[in-house]
C-alpha cells in the first residue's frame, strides 16, 4: 500500500558541519613569490596581487573576506616577497572556517592566527616602534593602518623593566602595557595585548591575509617549516518527511496467513550471473492477479483457537497480547515520482498500527 506524501509535510535545512585538520610543510611546502620581473614565481605574485589585492576592487569584484571594504588597502597590503600556503579544495571543502586558523612559525617560534575577516596576525601583537625616549617620557609608534600616535611615558614606567610593564597614556586614556619586547634596531615593539586605548583605533601590525574559499594563505614573514591547524566546511542538507497514517490505513497484515493470494500465471525467470558473487541461475516469477483478506484467522496449533478482522473492536480493552491481526509498524519506506526507493527508515522497535488511531512518524535523513 502506498500513499502520496504532501509537500506541506516535507521540509529541509541545511547546516554546516566542521572538520578539523593538522597540515605541515612536509605535506604542502611554502612557496615564495618575488615582484621582481624575471624572478622565479613572478607571474604568480603577479595573479595574486591582480586577484586578491585590487585596491580598486568593489564588493561585487572583490575576492575573500574583509572586514571592512573601506579600509581595503589597510587590510590588503602585499609585500615585494609573499610565502604561500596553499590547501587542497578536498582538505577544505567549501571553504577554511574563518577564526580556525593557527600556523606555527617553527623558523622563529611565532604564531599566527586569523581574526575571522581575513586577517593574520601575530598572537604577540606587534607594533612599529618609530621612537621612544625614556627620558623625556615620550613614545610614538605607528599601527597597521599607518597612522601614528604618540604617548606618554609615565617616570615610574623605565625602572620596571622585569616586569615588562609600561604606564603609558594615549589622547586621554593611561594604561599599563605589558611589553614583551623592544627591538630598537628593528624599530619593533611587542606586547601582550593588543593595545586599548579609549577613542583610538591602534591596529597590530598584520602578517598577511588568508583566502577562506580558495583555501590560500598569504603571509608577509619569511616562513619554510611551518605546522597549520584549520577546520574545513561542509554543508549538510537534512530532510524531514511528516508521514501520517490515518485510522484503518495500512491496517492490513501482509502475513501470507492472513490473506487469500490468486495467482494468474508463473514462468522461470534465468538470471544473469555476477562474477564472484552468484552463478547464474533460475528463479520462478510469480503473477498476482488479486490479494484478498481471510474473513478469519484459524490457528495451526490450536485449530480451535479462531479470530477475524472485527476482534479489534470488540475485544481489544482484553486482549492479553494486544495482537488480533493489528499489524506492527517496523519499516517506512520512501518513493520518487517513479516508484524508486529512495529511503528505508527503520523504527527502533516495532509500533502497532491501531486501527481507531492516525500513526504520525517523522523521518528524517541527511544528503
Amino acid at each position: 500500500m502506498l500513499k502520496t506524501i504532501p509537500k506541506s509535510n516535507i521540509t529541509k535545512r541545511n547546516f554546516k558541519v566542521y572538520k578539523e585538520w593538522s597540515l605541515s610543510n612536509s605535506d604542502y611546502a611554502v612557496v615564495s613569490a618575488s615582484n621582481s620581473y624575471g624572478s622565479d614565481n613572478y607571474s604568480f605574485w603577479n595573479s595574486i596581487n591582480s586577484k586578491f589585492y585590487n585596491s580598486d576592487a568593489t564588493a561585487i569584484t572583490l575576492f575573500g573576506k574583509v572586514s571592512d571594504l573601506a579600509n581595503l588597502t589597510a587590510e590588503r597590503k602585499i609585500s615585494n616577497t609573499i610565502y604561500t600556503i596553499a590547501v587542497p579544495q578536498e582538505l577544505y571543502g567549501e571553504g577554511i572556517k574563518d577564526k580556525s586558523v593557527q600556523i606555527v612559525n617553527h623558523d622563529n617560534d611565532s604564531i599566527y592566527s586569523d581574526d575571522g575577516s581575513g586577517n593574520i596576525f601575530s598572537s604577540v601583537p606587534e607594533y612599529i616602534l618609530t621612537s621612544i625616549d625614556f627620558e623625556l617620557g615620550q613614545i610614538t609608534i605607528t599601527d597597521n593602518d599607518g597612522e601614528v600616535f604618540t604617548g606618554t611615558i609615565h617616570p615610574s614606567s623605565p625602572t620596571d623593566f622585569e616586569s615588562g610593564e609600561m604606564t603609558v597614556t594615549f589622547g586621554t586614556d593611561t594604561d599599563v602595557i605589558n611589553v614583551v619586547s623592544f627591538d630598537l634596531q628593528a624599530g619593533l615593539m611587542k606586547v601582550s595585548e593588543v593595545l586599548d586605548f579609549d577613542g583610538l583605533s591602534i591596529d597590530a601590525s598584520q602578517f598577511g591575509n588568508i583566502f577562506y574559499e580558495d583555501g590560500l594563505i598569504v603571509l608577509t614573514e619569511l616562513i619554510t617549516s611551518y605546522s597549520l591547524e584549520y577546520r574545513s566546511t561542509k554543508t549538510i542538507y537534512e530532510t524531514e518527511v511528516l508521514v501520517s497514517s490515518k485510522a484503518g490505513e495500512f491496517n492490513t497484515s501482509q502475513s501470507p496467513s492472513a490473506v487469500d493470494v490468486v495467482l494468474t500465471n508463473s514462468y522461470d525467470f534465468t538470471t544473469t550471473a555476477i562474477p564472484n558473487v552468484k552463478p547464474a541461475g533460475t528463479i520462478k516469477i510469480k503473477e498476482v492477479g488479486d490479494i484478498k483478506l481471510k474473513s478469519s484467522i484459524t490457528g495451526s496449533y490450536l485449530p480451535s483457537v479462531s479470530g477475524s478482522w472485527d476482534d479489534y473492536h470488540t475485544s481489544a480493552s482484553i486482549d492479553p497480547t494486544g495482537s488480533y491481526l493489528a499489524p506492527f509498524i517496523t519499516t517506512i519506506g520512501l518513493y520518487d515520482d517513479d516508484n524508486n526507493m529512495i529511503a528505508v527508515a527503520k523504527l527502533p522497535k516495532p509500533i502497532k498500527n491501531l486501527p481507531d488511531y492516525d500513526m504520525n512518524f517523522i523521518v528524517r535523513f541527511d544528503t
